[in-house]
């Protein structure tokens, strides 16, 4: 599980940084600041895209293996 004091990028695998909602603006920021960003009001669309990767990041590596061209 990811602590508030992670760095996004090293939580997210290389293969989800490929992913639309990987943002490399944010990076660099912690877990802690993009849960912030993404629980303000109004929300920023691009910290919950990321904070959704960090999070779900074992069922999106998951779903994503079954894909094959």
């Amino acid at each position: 599980m990811a602590q508030d004091n992670d760095v996004a990028d090293d939580l997210i695998s290389g293969s989800l940084k490929r992913s639309k909602s990987y943002h490399g603006d944010y990076g660099k920021k912690t877990y802690k600041e993009i849960k912030d960003l993404a629980a303000a009001n109004p929300p920023v669309k691009k910290a919950r895209q990321m904070k959704k990767l960090i999070e779900q990041t074992e069922r999106l590596r998951k779903k994503g293996k079954g894909r094959r061209s």
